[in-house]
């Protein structure tokens, strides 16, 4: 039974997507399981991969980034906003807003001692008055038909932007999983005080995550950009709702201390597989909205109990000691 709830926790996001591929496979026989629509799910899971991993390192440190949409927004904006300027800098600007966001975020959770929820819904509110202003509340269109290629492009039949994100998730893979500082990260989202008097610099990890989570979302915003050639305001209104999703489909949990990178791309891959189902059974978008809240919720729920019965079991654990 222990052996079985092991798997569940470790692996059920690949087990979900395992689920998902056998339903839509034969409830949609000859449009779900073709070469063009996987191409197609892999293109559109690309674009917010990077995004969902940066939540996924927060939320193992025991944070949460409310503010990543937005700043997947205003980077967009940048890297065409700003191409006048060659596509480099373009890029770099945008990667640059990332970083200062994070930096920001960082800040005020760490020096400014607020809740990362609160901290994160405040920079949210600022970066779109920036995304306003800067846009002027219109769209903007790009210039340079060479930056279409990160969104656009493959290499025999994989989309360029899914091996950016493979590449991506191959360096957090390592840096988590092989590194003194990947580890602190877990530490600290599993009980900072105990970190903290174990030598672990909780404030240096608490940054690391939120830079890595704002550079992460302003990539998302690069390959948007990128993928459409042009920069709309009213991008990433679901974004901190899509990636916390997907963060927990992929075993994170709110409490911190859990999750793995590798989990968050089975989860977001869930989540691309879930919508592209939908859209081929014609579910109305409205009915889409609907289910993946109730999703969140399920998993959020799933969680606490999860949470609770652990904290039960250890309780147990000492009485008996």
């Amino acid at each position: 039974m222990k052996r079985l709830s092991a798997i569940l926790e470790h692996h059920s996001a690949a087990l979900l997507v395992f689920g998902l591929v056998i339903a839509f496979g034969s409830t949609t026989p000859g449009t779900f399981a073709t070469g063009s629509n996987f191409e197609n799910i892999a293109r559109q899971i690309s674009l917010d991969a990077p995004m969902v991993f940066g939540q996924m390192v927060v939320l193992i440190a025991g944070g949460i980034d409310i503010s990543v949409g937005s700043t997947m927004a205003m980077a967009a904006s940048l890297a065409i906003g700003l191409q006048p300027f060659g596509t480099p800098v373009a890029v770099l600007g945008a990667l640059g807003f990332g970083l200062g966001i994070g930096v920001l975020n960082g800040l005020l959770v760490t020096r400014g001692k607020i809740v990362a929820f609160v901290a994160t819904l405040g920079t949210m509110s600022l970066v779109r008055g920036l995304l306003l202003t800067y846009t002027g509340q219109t769209s903007l269109v790009g210039t340079d038909p060479a930056f279409t290629f990160w969104g656009n492009g493959q290499i025999g039949p994989v989309p360029v932007s899914f091996l950016v994100v493979l590449a991506v998730l191959a360096a957090l893979y390592a840096l988590l999983g092989h590194t003194r500082q990947g580890r602190n990260l877990y530490a600290i989202g599993g009980n900072s005080d105990a970190a903290f008097l174990g030598g672990v610099s909780v404030n240096k990890g608490l940054m690391l995550a939120f830079i890595i989570s704002g550079v992460m979302a302003a990539l998302s915003g690069v390959l948007v950009a990128s993928r459409l050639n042009s920069a709309s305001v009213q991008l990433g209104a679901d974004a901190p709702l899509m990636s916390i999703s997907a963060a927990l489909i992929g075993g994170a949990s709110l409490f911190g201390g859990k999750g793995s990178i590798v989990a968050a791309f089975f989860g977001i891959l869930a989540l691309g597989i879930l919508n592209n189902g939908m859209n081929l059974l014609g579910v109305p978008t409205y009915t889409q909205i609907a289910v993946r809240a109730l999703i969140l919720i399920a998993i959020v729920v799933i969680d606490a109990l999860a949470t609770r019965l652990r904290r039960r079991e250890l309780d147990n654990a000492r009485i008996i000691e």
